[in-house]
Order: structure tokens, then sequence, then C-alpha cells
């Protein structure tokens, strides 16, 4: 980074993570004509308690129809320029309005005060419940007029216990709830990884390792061996029905990457400008055509591909049981539709090394139906990573994915969907057990059960053999 961006510091001045959070959110924010600077309400759910969100609407609005977000702070509107002077300028805050017009200004004019990322939830409440986030019309939230949390950012270096996951779990900023119908419109599903600070729905590789659990499943099942070319078809066709994918990388691989990219001559005048994280975005997001081939050979290397569960499947496919060309294939046909303007594929790249000390697993109490509220989960437990995965709601939308895969005629074999779905659970399973032995050795396993009213149970369950 130059020691001159007006943004984000020199690499020296924050950590790697928080250098990361401050590029995500300046990618993120879009401007509105008269300059309110706005963050999409799927972003803001997702930070969990990276950021402070602050509402400002009026007593009646906050337990009213549309109600509040759980864990916002309640600054009424002539008191919120105060939080120039009360927070650091640094310090993320996201202000909520009925549908964002009140907060937008005041973001607008705390940032002329000096505050440096601050925003507006863009469509404010209206558009967070609309999206189908979850809301509470706590009367509590009065009682806590104009007071402000503890800081977001607070570690704790101790042991994860059950106690301790209890007090994360109770937190409302480090778990956000999603309607599981809202989920298969516009969710995604994450990596169990947890380095991810933000509340995650998780399962091994996010939507790129349940993409090739499928695939896999299908070949294994029917005989089949897909084609390059099918896969793209069948991704984008995945793309199309099911929305947003996820796929991640992190800061050593893609540096990896960036480092065998800068010793190529056939890429020197396209990347002669291109030194800044957010110009290095912009390029990877949208690489001229005629070099796109040759930032594949680039990226297609096991060293530059920063998501430990499908590099492991690459590198090690007879454990894994896949086909040893089904991850390049699916990974080339990732990044092709993106480039082609697939905006629903997203490669999201991680900051730091893995240093989780737990494994945290989700379920349910209730049957799961598609009004059930979905917990996504910050793996960040004050500064603690978890890995977290979901593996009861994962088999939920595995039926669907199997669904989907039975009405693709064209490129998928007839098939019997029970013994699809058999043969990807096992698969699942095996592939669950294989990552976490190898990512995961030895560390203590946690059962986290929601169930109605908002009751929690946490339980010790062993630890990973």
């Amino acid at each position: 980074m130059a020691d001159d961006d007006p943004l984000i510091p020199p690499i020296g001045a924050v950590s790697p993570s928080e250098r990361m959070f401050r590029v995500n959110w300046v990618s993120a924010t879009v401007r509105s004509p008269s300059g309110i600077p706005l963050l999409p309400a799927e972003f803001v759910a997702r930070q969990g308690r990276s950021v402070r969100i602050v509402d400002v609407r009026e007593p009646d609005e906050l337990t009213g129809a549309l109600g509040h977000i759980p864990g916002s702070d309640w600054i009424p509107r002539d008191e919120v320029l105060g939080l120039a002077d009360r927070l650091p300028r640094d310090a993320p805050v996201i202000l909520v309005s009925r549908g964002g017009e009140r907060a937008g200004e005041l973001a607008k004019a705390l940032e002329a005060r000096g505050m440096r990322f601050v925003g507006s939830l863009e469509g404010g409440m209206v558009a967070w419940k609309g999206l189908g986030f979850g809301t509470s019309r706590s009367h509590a939230l009065l009682e806590r007029r104009g007071q402000l949390r503890h800081d977001p950012h607070a570690t704790d270096t101790s042991v994860l216990t059950t106690a301790r996951i209890e007090r994360h779990i109770g937190d409302p900023g480090a778990v956000r709830f999603l309607k599981l119908a809202a989920l298969l419109l516009h969710g995604r599903m994450s990596c169990v990884d947890g380095r991810d600070d933000s509340g995650v729905l998780g399962t091994p590789g996010g939507d790129g390792g349940e993409f090739l659990v499928l695939l896999a499943a299908i070949e294994r099942t029917t005989g089949k061996r897909f084609t390059a070319a099918e896969v793209r078809a069948f991704l984008a066709r995945r793309l199309d029905t099911f929305g947003r994918f996820y796929v991640h990388s992190d800061i050593a691989a893609s540096n990896a990457f960036i480092k065998s990219m800068r010793t190529d001559q056939r890429l020197d005048a396209a990347l002669a400008n291109v030194s800044e994280a957010l110009e290095w975005r912009a390029f990877l997001r949208s690489p001229p055509p005629e070099l796109q081939d040759i930032v594949l050979e680039h990226l297609l290397q096991p060293g530059h591909i920063g998501c430990g569960h499908i590099r492991m499947m690459w590198q090690d496919p007879a454990v894994y049981g896949v086909r040893p060309e089904l991850p390049e294939m699916f990974l080339r046909a990732f990044m092709q539709l993106g480039w082609n303007g697939a905006v629903e594929a997203e490669l999201t790249v991680l900051a730091g090394g893995h240093s989780e000390q737990g494994v945290l697993r989700v379920f349910l109490a209730d049957p799961i139906e598609p009004f059930t509220q979905v917990p996504l989960v910050s793996p960040s437990c004050d500064g603690t990573q978890m890995f977290v995965c979901h593996p009861q709601i994962m088999s939920y939308l595995r039926t669907q994915l199997v669904r989907f895969a039975q009405l693709q005629t064209a490129l998928v074999p007839k098939i019997d969907g029970d013994a699809l779905r058999c043969t990807v659970e096992e698969m699942a399973d095996a592939q669950m057990t294989a990552t976490l032995q190898r990512l995961a050795k030895g560390l203590p396993v946690f059962d986290v059960t929601f169930g109605a009213g908002g009751m929690v149970e946490v339980e010790h369950a062993g630890v990973i053999e």
C-alpha cells in the first residue's frame, strides 16, 4: 500500500485482517449522487462485531413493525454527530434509519468530521427485513439510549470452553439470523475456515466445495465423466438458479500468485500500473480478454489456491474421492464465468494464517422448514478462531442441489435422486473428516443447538482425532 493512500494505511500500520477488512469496506461502499456512503445489507449482516451498528430512528420505530437489528446501539438523531468525538476516526460505523435517508445524511456529515469508515445501511431497515435478516422489537434497546457497546475488536486469548462459546453465541453481534428461503434466493455457503471474520453458514470449501462434491457424486453414481465445457455449463446453470456462489483464497496464496505473474514478461505492460490492493482486485476481477488464459496459467497451481479444502482435494484426489481433473476444471470455469460477467461468482480473500482453537458444529432443535431462521455464526470468538460448520442445514441444502442436478437432463444422465443424495452425503462426510483431520487434529469440538424462543445449548463433543 502507498503511504499516502487516503483510506487504507500502509501494510505495517494495521494487522493483515484489519487491512483486508478496510479493503473490503472500500470495495463494498457505493456513493449516492450526493456523495452519501452506502453499504448493502448483506455486507453489513456478515460483518458481525467487526462493525458498530447505530440506529438513529425514533423510539417508537425501534420497537415497531420493522424492529431493530440485534446488537445495535441507539443514538438519537440529534446526538449522532457526537460520535466523531466519542469514537476513533477509523472505527467502522453503520448508521441505520427506516429507508436510509436520515442515516445517509448523518453518515456524510460524520465523514466531513473526519470519520473514515462510516456508512449508511443501503435501503435501511426496509431493505434489511426485506432480505430476510432477523430483527428484534425488544424494549431493552430503549434503556441504553446514547450508550455504546464495548469495543467490537476486543480480544480474549483464553482457551475455548463451553462457557466462552455460550457468551459468544449469546452476543447478538456474533450471530445473525437469515430465513432459509432467503438463503436459497441470495445467500451463500462459506468455508469452515476460521479466518473469515463475518457470520457464516459453514461447509468445507463453501459453495465451491459443495459443487465439487455434487460433480464427483454424479460421476461415481453414473460413471459419467464431465468435460471442461460441461462443468462450465453446469456451473453457469447453478449460478442462474441459486445465485451467489462463494470460493475463497487467502493473502499468502494471493501474494504467491501475484509474484508469479510479476515474473511473466507477457503481463509486464498490463501490470505496469497495478500495485495497490484495490488495483489488484480490479485487475483480477476483469483481466483483459487476451490475457485471461495467461492469468489462469498462474492461478491454477495448488500453491496459489488459498482454500485448504479445495487445494487438498486437488493434491490428494484419492482421499477425497474425486477425479483429479475436476478441481482444476471447476476453478477454471468459476474464474471464466466471473470474468464474463457472472456477478454471482464471488472470490473472497481471507487474511492471516490458521490459528483455530476449536470446531463449532451448529444444529437446530426443530425440523428445518423454508421459514426457518438460520444462524450465521462468526468464527471469530473475541479474536480466537474456530472452524464453523452447519452439517444439518447443509444436508437440507444438498437435497435441493440433488433435485437441481436431476433437472439438468442435457448435462446429467438420468439418475435416482435417493441414490445420488446418499452418495453426496457419504462423500461430504468423508471429505469433512479428511479436512478436519488435517487442519484441526486434536482440537475440541463444540456442538451448539439453537431451539425455539432463543434457547441455545452448548455441549463439548470431544476432539478431532
